[in-house]
Order: structure tokens, then sequence, then C-alpha cells
């Protein structure tokens, strides 16, 4: 067959044959270019992300301060699909912020349910003695005078929760633990611009105002400091000069 075609047509199939195949060749490399491609982009989109969830319920007015030191969110790790617009994945995304909107356990943190808010210039207006949910307006503010030594001034800062002891007589015992540190000596209550004196202002709950009042009038309380997270009270018997050497 060859020989009935004219010489240049021969040559001419050859590289007809050649330029396709070649052509084949570019086209499934690329088709292999573009699946990998492909691929990747999908699992890229489903990886995981590490974002901010709250692990408590999150009132409104909270302070991203307050976030971190009472360890009311943990970090997740989050499909890519699943996150939910504007999610915060870096803490610094909402330093000096405060919670606009209550947040529900389990909620993705998000940009916009944080913003800076006028803080109130009176003591009555801080979110913590404010209160949420069942003990909303069941909380007071109490001042008591401490030393250095008793108070832990000024290691303990506003914020800090404690467990406070009194001694009466001849007997110490625990008058309440975990007790919030609403303004430390000098110091401005959190959210607030209120004035500042050299007293501690603790949160009580309104029926132990009378309790209180009488301890610091009458004994010597006592500030025992709690670790910002993972704290543990164990409840321990009144501690006498009779009893003080007894279970040693």
């Amino acid at each position: 067959m060859e020989n009935l075609l004219p010489k240049g047509m021969v040559g001419t199939q050859r590289r007809t044959v050649l330029a396709g195949v070649i052509a084949l060749v570019l086209a499934i490399i690329l088709l292999l270019v573009y699946l990998n491609h492909y691929r990747s982009s999908v699992k890229s989109a489903n990886a995981d992300v590490a974002v901010m969830r709250a692990k408590v319920f999150i009132p409104k007015g909270t302070t991203a301060e307050a976030l971190a030191k009472k360890g009311l969110f943990e970090v997740a790790a989050i499909p890519k699909d699943q996150l939910k617009e504007g999610a915060v994945t870096d803490p610094a995304a909402i330093h000096g912020q405060v919670a606009l909107n209550d947040i529900y356990p389990g909620q993705q943190l998000t940009v916009t349910d944080f913003g800076v808010t006028a803080t109130s210039t009176a003591l009555s207006g801080s979110s913590e003695l404010l209160g949420s949910g069942k003990t909303a307006g069941t909380w007071r503010a109490l001042a008591i005078t401490l030393d250095e030594t008793h108070g832990i001034i000024p290691q303990v800062q506003t914020g800090d929760h404690v467990d406070a002891y009194v001694q009466m007589g001849g007997t110490l015992g625990l008058l309440r633990p975990n007790v919030q540190i609403l303004q430390a000596p000098n110091q401005n209550a959190e959210g607030t611009t209120a004035p500042t004196s050299g007293n501690y202002v603790l949160r009580i709950q309104s029926a132990e105002v009378a309790k209180w009042a009488y301890a610091a009038q009458n004994g010597t309380i006592w500030f025992a400091l709690r670790p910002q997270t993972g704290a543990k009270t164990k409840l321990t018997k009144p501690v006498t000069s009779t009893s003080y050497f007894k279970g040693q």
C-alpha cells in the first residue's frame, strides 16, 4: 500500500499519528494532574481546624480574660465544612472584648459573639455582680479589710477565687470555699471603672451577708488562694487547741 502512495504522503501520515499519540499522552498527564489536584483540594476542604468552643454556659458580658482564667472554653478539632462563619481559631482575635450574647455549651465561638462595650462606671453594673440564670440578682458586694498576710496581698487579683477561713475565739474553720474577688485592693472590678480602695470587695450570696459581716467584725478572716482551674474543695472540721494534734 505504501508503494502506491506518494513518498511525501507516508511521512505526513506517520507524523500525524505521532502527533496524535503525543496529544493523547499529554491529555492523560493533564487529567492525572487535575485529578490529583482535585483530591488534594477536597482533602484540604475537609481537614480539621482547631477552634474555640464553649465548655459551659457563657453569659452575656463575660470578658475574654474571664474565659481563659476560668477555663470556660476548649479547643476542638472541627472539619472545615462544619465551621461557623467567623469561628475563633486564635484567642488574640477577641482579646480585650466581652461576650455580646449568651453562648451555650458546645457552641463555637465566633468573632461576632464578642465586641467592645461601654464600661460601667459603677460596681453595681458589674456583670459578675448582676449574675445570670438562677443566681441573677442574688449576689451582693461586701467589703472587708485584710492585711498582706491574711489577704495574700498583692498576689490575689480581681477575678480570683479564694477559700475563706475565720477564727472566732479559739476555733478556726472554713467560712466559705470558692469566693470570687470582685475587686482586689486598688484594682478595678472587671468590666467597670468603679472607684477603687484598699479593701477587698467580695461577691457574697445575699443570705450570707450578715454571717460575713459578723465574722469580719468579731473574728479574723484568712484567704487561701485557689488555682485558676482544677480547684477541688475538701471540707474539714474546725480546728481548736484541743483538736489541733488529733489525727496527726
